[in-house]
């Protein structure tokens, strides 16, 4: 018997470990206009009612597995989704089973329903449609389980470039810094056709304005559907640094605008030069608090615990009926430091072979990421524009930058990823007023009213590299 237990003990060692199995799917997430009341966000203080839909919203599914290792990726056409909602899916598909991760991204289109509560028919009052929510969340559940059946061998390789942004993607608040970079993963079948291709670039999905009231992806669908065309296989846009704010280098706002920039975003990435980098599957992630600083956010606090819990700067849990009183002492007496509720998010970092992805929760200021105050990232602009608001480059944050960090053959930086906080603005130009309202804005300073408060920038770059130098 014992030499039967060594035989067995032999022949499980020396049988290779899984290979990489990959499955792609996209699930169509479109409201039911007919029975399903939304309102569409993105834009202003309250939502617009939907007069009918341009083209789909899909949640788009990349299933890889490795050994003991299952990674999910589930990216979707909608403005964004907190941290709650990332947790109650990976709780209905994994169930907590060790070994199992989803990373879940929102484009952040504007063109679609309110999934954050913060654009209804009222300012201030919910806009999201609970039934709506948990139907898209379900169907993505089914759909995942589904593919762990259709799993099949696969390989993964990679590349990046540059794509210069002129007549793509603007930078509307000074200093210009444009990220330029563009990465490519192709998950590809033994027998080489294409499984699936993720694509990381950065800029708004917001091609088509606050006058609309049609629901559309906006440019990702476009950018999606040409991909899909062309390789026979499933499409994952990945967002990247769009704070700032990156916002599409149009002149109007019409769809043949969202095919123009969606088609040439696709073809460069489908250009991009690809080699094979290993089938390595890992994540790690830290759970930061973060503070509520911003004045909206504390006079709202019942629309940020939907999707958030609420926790004191150690930790302990607040319960939810207690975030009203919160609003009525910020609204009569104001919030000391030693008063702020805290939130816990995410911060990832996702390694698929040779990419490397770094999921923020948030909109990205693309100076954080790549600095260029001095220039290198303006693309023919001057830095600062001297009839616009001053800018203190002076004070700007030294390098290394968070791409700097992302030290992989193939790196991704991926915004809107597993929650949203809002803006990451460089703390030397955060600029707000003291009023409640945070009104009137400083010029040039929209994306401070929102954003959760400037405390978030150290504590998520941090977060974020310190994951990247901890060694594998």
């Amino acid at each position: 018997m014992r030499r039967a237990a060594l035989l067995a003990a032999l022949l499980l060692a020396a049988a290779p470990a899984r290979a990489l199995e990959a499955a792609a799917a996209k699930v169509d997430i479109t409201p039911d206009l007919a029975s399903e009341r939304v309102w569409l966000a993105g834009f202003g203080a309250k939502g617009r009612r939907p007069s009918g839909v341009h083209d789909p919203l899909y949640a788009r599914l990349v299933l890889l597995r490795e050994g003991n290792t299952t990674i999910a990726l589930a990216g979707f056409d909608l403005l964004g989704l907190y941290l709650n909602d990332t947790e109650a899916l990976r709780r209905a598909w994994s169930g907590g089973e060790p070994g199992r991760v989803l990373f879940v991204h929102a484009t952040h289109q504007h063109s679609g329903p309110d999934t954050l509560g913060l654009w209804g028919r009222l300012p201030g009052v919910s806009g999201i449609n609970k039934a709506y929510q948990e139907r898209i969340m379900d169907r993505v559940v089914q759909a995942l389980r589904l593919l762990e059946t259709q799993l099949r061998p696969a390989t993964l390789a990679g590349g990046k470039g540059s794509l210069d942004p002129r007549g793509l993607c603007a930078d509307s608040r000074d200093p210009q810094v444009i990220d330029p970079n563009l990465a490519v993963l192709r998950v590809k079948a033994r027998d080489g056709k294409a499984i699936a291709t993720i694509v990381n670039w950065s800029c708004h999905p917001e091609v088509i304005g606050r006058d609309n009231n049609l629901i559309t992806a906006d440019y990702p669908g476009p950018l999606c559907s040409r991909i899909e065309e062309k390789t026979g296989g499933a499409c994952l846009f990945l967002n990247g640094a769009i704070g700032g704010l990156m916002t599409p280098d149009v002149t109007e706002e019409n769809f043949y605008e969202t095919a123009r920039i969606g088609h040439a975003v696709a073809d460069a990435a489908l250009a991009l030069p690809v080699s094979a980098g290993g089938s390595k599957l890992a994540y790690r992630a830290a759970r930061p608090l973060v503070p509520v600083e911003n004045s909206r956010y504390l006079l709202f606090l019942r629309s940020l615990t939907g999707g958030h819990d609420l926790k004191t700067a150690d930790g302990k849990a607040i319960p939810a009926w207690k975030a009203p009183l919160y609003s009525v002492r910020h609204l009569l007496l104001g919030t000391k430091a030693a008063q702020r509720p805290y939130v816990e998010t995410e911060v990832g970092v996702l390694d698929l072979g040779p990419a490397r992805l770094l999921g923020m929760p948030a909109e990205v200021f693309p100076e954080l990421a790549i600095g260029g105050y001095d220039g290198k990232y303006s693309y023919g602009k001057p830095v600062v524009d001297p009839k616009g608001p001053e800018r203190d480059l002076k004070s700007a944050p030294k390098g290394p930058y968070l791409r700097d960090l992302i030290k992989a053959p193939v790196p991704m930086l991926v915004g809107l990823a597993n929650d949203e906080l809002g803006y990451l603005v460089p703390a030397y130009d955060f600029k707000v007023r003291t009023s409640k309202s945070l009104l009137p804005r400083w010029p040039g300073h929209y994306e401070e009213t929102n954003s959760i408060g400037p405390s978030a920038t150290a504590i998520l770059t941090d977060a974020a590299a310190k994951l990247l130098n901890e060694k594998r």
